[in-house]
């Protein structure tokens, strides 16, 4: 892979996940004064760890790719 075809997987992956972060905090909602994102209790807050954990394996694992 070329160094300008891994820029490109990276924009592509970086705005996927800033897309999908802005999706939960767009749809969260406010109970108790605390953000929660679905219906099974997770905080805004755990989410996006979750989504910046997965983003991070990912870039890990395009930046490995030859």
């Amino acid at each position: 892979m070329t160094p300008f075809e891994r820029i490109g997987k990276i924009e592509k992956l970086k705005a996927y996940y800033n897309g999908m972060r802005d999706g939960i905090t767009d749809f969260a909602h406010w109970k108790d004064g605390v953000q929660y994102v679905g219906s099974c209790g997770k905080t805004l807050a755990e989410a996006i760890k979750v989504i910046n954990r997965r983003e991070e394996s990912r870039l890990v694992e395009i930046m490995a790719e030859d």
